[in-house]
């Protein structure tokens, strides 16, 4: 995942920096995001300065693990809860619901618990991965439309 964007902020005590992703024009044309929202931000350390356009990326197969983790255990969970709490019961929807709501919980359990263990570290975390004065052309972009 490779986003682009200004740096808005920046703390030189503590080399923070905050960034804000804007969607270029030419991101406008390809669709691949959906026509999200056009602004967010993040904090990130880094080596440059207020103004800086940045780009900032997370290696593909980290951003797709993250997915995974925040969406596929909580759903695995709320499935199994589903079925567990079905086959327990003998088709009791009461009981099903319940094992939906236990393995739902076991979920965003999981998820904290992941979260709790990668945060901060530095294979999961964005990093600026190169660092411009002025803003760039879009091919820099790597959308490949100008």
């Amino acid at each position: 995942m490779i986003k682009f964007g200004q740096v808005t902020a920046y703390d030189q005590k503590t080399g923070i920096a905050t960034i804000k992703y804007i969607r270029p024009d030419a991101c406008e044309k390809c669709g691949g995001c959906q026509h999200m929202s056009q602004e967010s931000t993040i904090t990130l350390k880094g080596d440059c300065k207020e103004g800086d356009w940045v780009l900032v990326e997370l290696p593909d197969h980290r951003f797709l693990g993250a997915t995974a983790i925040a969406y596929v255990i909580p759903l695995v969970l709320f499935l199994a809860g589903l079925l567990l709490g079905n086959a327990l019961s003998g088709g009791n929807e009461l009981w099903a619901l319940l094992g939906c709501v236990i393995g739902l919980g076991l979920g965003v359990a999981a998820v904290w618990g992941c979260d709790r263990f990668i945060k901060g570290r530095p294979e999961w975390t964005p990093r600026i991965a190169q660092v411009y004065d002025q803003k760039p052309d879009t091919g820099v972009l790597g959308c490949g439309q100008e």
